[in-house]
């Protein structure tokens, strides 16, 4: 679990909940870590499943098991794009850990909380959320620092702050390296690795891209795995390496349709800047996906990603011609300043989700 194994801690939870007594602390501890480690390698309905079934086995609806299994079963449903209902019962809990003076819970809810936002577009609140949970880490030493510092390198960079994104993952690297989280390493990487792409400073992104493709390939990760190849592949549709990106597009792809349908809209708009900057003409197929994918993300309350495809749809609607770089890059910072005018100007570059 530490390492970042997931699936094959999900298998050794299963073979050592048939060794304990059910319902016995060792039992709830062992179910939990079970939920946990599905939903971390991206079998999401599995871990619903489970979270809500500890949550009914528990007779007090405030003990830790079923607190603990409210906030993964939120977690899990923030990736089945049930964003509201994920927020629902992540403002539920958030007192209740307040109540019995949890900070270890308090601090993960808080983090929950503000990444919930920030899938929900919901910027400043989700600032509010992680900078308090930071700050509870710092003084209570508790919660992982890691995913705390990753959060906010992810929020920054989509409010176009790259370069605080950079420093921000920077300190979960070196944090991972130095507890030798295979996972976390990975995982910063990846931020990385993301804030040279959106730099164009091609070599250090490829770099750290590989540095979290081979940590994620050694643990066996699916859904950050399937994110990190969506990254490389923006950074080689810029360098107009479009084979390059259309064949780490088609693996991301795959594993998105077995764990996060969110990251299906990212591939979607990948292939919406490939079609804008190529200009070749749009596939019925791809029409039809753009439609569904547009329908979906506003049902979802993806408004990010629903401000990005209405954008890029239509650029490619007004322009018969490839569109040059700089034309695409301005209608990124227009639409930018738009979506966070209530925060501040912003100027948000190329290819930041």
């Amino acid at each position: 679990y530490e390492e970042g194994r997931y699936l094959q801690a999900a298998h050794l939870y299963a073979a050592l909940l048939r060794s304990l007594p059910t319902h016995s602390e060792e039992w709830y501890t062992c179910q939990l870590h079970r939920a946990h480690c599905l939903r971390l390698a991206g079998s999401f309905r599995s871990a619903l499943r489970l979270y809500r079934r500890l949550q009914q086995s528990t007779l007090n609806g405030a003990d830790f098991y079923a607190l603990d299994a409210l906030v993964g079963e939120a977690l899990s449903l923030r990736v089945l794009g049930q964003l509201r209902r994920a927020r629902q019962l992540l403002e539920q809990v958030l007192p209740l850990y307040q109540a019995r003076n949890d900070m270890e819970g308090l601090v993960h809810t808080l983090w929950a909380l503000g990444t919930t936002l920030r899938f929900a577009g919901d910027f400043r609140n989700a600032a509010d959320y992680l900078q308090q949970a930071l700050q509870l880490h710092r003084q209570y030493r508790v919660g992982q620092s890691i995913y705390l510092y990753c959060a906010l390198g992810g929020l920054s960079r989509m409010r176009g702050a790259v370069q605080s994104s950079l420093r921000y993952y920077q300190q979960a690297h070196k944090n991972a390296i130095r507890e030798d989280n295979a996972f976390g390493i990975a995982y910063s990487a990846c931020g990385i690795a993301n804030a040279y792409r959106i730099f164009q400073n091609w070599s250090m992104a490829h770099h750290y891209f590989a540095v979290a493709r081979i940590h994620y390939e050694h643990v066996g990760e699916r859904l950050s795995y399937a994110y990190t190849l969506w990254g490389e592949a923006m950074a080689y549709l810029l360098q107009k390496q479009w084979d390059n990106a259309e064949a780490l597009l088609r693996m991301a792809e795959s594993l998105f349709r077995q764990t996060d349908r969110r990251g299906l809209l990212y591939v979607l708009l990948a292939r919406l800047q490939i079609e804008a900057l190529r200009s070749t003409p749009l596939p019925p197929e791809l029409h039809r996906d753009f439609q569904q994918a547009l329908h979906w993300s506003y049902r979802s309350g993806y408004r990010f990603e629903s401000l990005h495809l209405q954008l890029l749809g239509n650029l490619l609607r007004l322009h018969s011609e490839p569109i040059p770089l700089a034309v695409l890059q301005r209608a990124y910072q227009e639409c930018g300043s738009r979506w966070l005018h209530w925060i501040r100007p912003t100027a948000l570059p190329i290819n930041f989700p």
